[in-house]
């Protein structure tokens, strides 16, 4: 008797077992679809845009989430391009941070594509996403994010509407960015770490930052270079907004800037090399835009450091984050000394950090910028170092 109750049990142990076993994997055939569903029914939610997800996988050992094929269109306006698409997004849980007591998600991005459109109206252009879009990433990530990468990504900035129409896009951009969240409890005013790098028109673009994304208002010290873009590469922006073209020449630029307390501080050190600009073979039939065309190249070649052949100017900036100001006479006075007193060198200084934005730098007038002495932050050697 006792052997039958036990065979009976035991049946319905292992049927029990089975039918729970069959349940989790009938759920986990329509957790996709159910997954699906609810990402397409969020993207609905943004406000002024509709998106679409073709596909979802799950991976449930590694708390994980595969968006496939993702659109993020404008709605009510005549954009022909999406705001945004990839690939592949991939959301997961980020495993080695519970041993820090915390749970955190990490992004990875394939192959995303941002389209700034700019065009003759508000429904024609297509710039920024309204608030509502932070609410969404909320639901479809309810942890706390905590690293976030791109790869192989692009930005477009676009005019459809202009003449001749403008597409400018920097290519191949990765960015890596740490400890979003501080799960690691790191006690330094800066505990967040951003590495960026890009293509543009045969030029390289770097960025490095050290961030605090807890804080409400702006906390970081960066710096980003880029290097030697061709300027021919450009002409349908400078023909579209300038009126002008050019035959050769490249463009590098250095920025280094640092913000906290709603204050800002920092310099951008554009520098255009071999500058050449009026084209008479091409531009013969068109007196007027070769009237330009000379103007232009005249006063870049009055501006031009003969020695090093190139036009540069430093300009600082200064004051509240979201307003910041620009020293114009220091603009000008660089400028001109840069053309007719020492150049200045291409590189980045080193002379900004958090720790400066606070400092309260001399007034200098316009004839000690041009004419004064270099400061001793500003001192660079050949190998770019102070």
């Amino acid at each position: 008797m006792g052997w039958k109750n036990y065979s009976k049990k035991k049946k319905i142990v292992l049927i029990s077992l089975g039918l729970l076993i069959s349940a989790l994997i009938v759920f986990r055939l329509f957790l996709p679809s159910i997954v699906l569903k609810y990402v397409n029914r969020q993207l609905t939610m943004i406000d002024g845009y509709v998106g679409h997800v073709e596909d979802i996988d799950i991976a449930l050992w590694r708390g994980a989430y595969q968006i496939k094929k993702i659109k993020l269109d404008k709605t009510g306006g005549n954009v022909p391009v999406p705001f945004f698409q990839a690939d592949l997004i991939d959301l997961s849980v980020e495993w080695k941070t519970l041993f820090h007591g915390k749970i955190v998600a990490e992004i990875e991005t394939e192959n995303p594509k941002l389209n700034f459109v700019k065009g003759p109206s508000r429904e024609s252009s297509q710039t920024k996403i309204d608030k509502d879009w932070t609410i969404v990433i909320d639901k479809l990530i309810p942890f706390r994010l905590n690293r976030f990468e791109i790869n192989n990504g692009e930005i477009h900035y676009r005019d459809f509407h202009s003449s001749p129409k403008v597409d400018l896009h920097p290519e191949n951009i990765h960015i890596l960015a740490e400890n979003l969240s501080n799960a690691k409890r790191k006690k330094n005013d800066l505990p967040s770490t951003a590495l960026a790098t890009a293509r543009v028109y045969d030029g390289d673009v770097t960025l490095n930052m050290k961030l605090n994304p807890l804080n409400k208002v702006p906390t970081f010290d960066m710096n980003t270079k880029m290097t030697a873009v061709t300027l021919v590469k450009l002409n349908d922006f400078l023909k579209a907004y300038g009126n002008f073209d050019v035959e050769k020449g490249t463009i590098s630029l250095y920025t280094e800037a640092a913000a906290k307390d709603g204050k800002i501080a920092g310099y951008t050190k554009p520098i255009i090399k071999d500058l050449k600009v009026a084209s008479w073979k091409e531009d013969k039939d068109n007196p007027v835009k070769f009237l330009w065309e000379s103007l232009v190249e005249a006063v870049g070649w009055v501006l031009t450091n003969k020695i090093k052949d190139q036009v540069a100017t430093r300009a600082e900036f200064v004051g509240r984050a979201d307003k910041p100001e620009i020293d114009i006479w220091s603009l000008i006075g660089q400028l001109l000394r840069n053309a007719f007193i020492e150049a200045l060198y291409p590189a980045l200084e080193n002379s900004v950090s958090i720790g400066s934005v606070d400092k309260k730098e001399e007034k200098k007038s316009f004839f000690k910028r041009l004419f004064g002495t270099k400061d001793k932050n500003e001192t660079i050697d050949k190998k770019g170092k102070k």
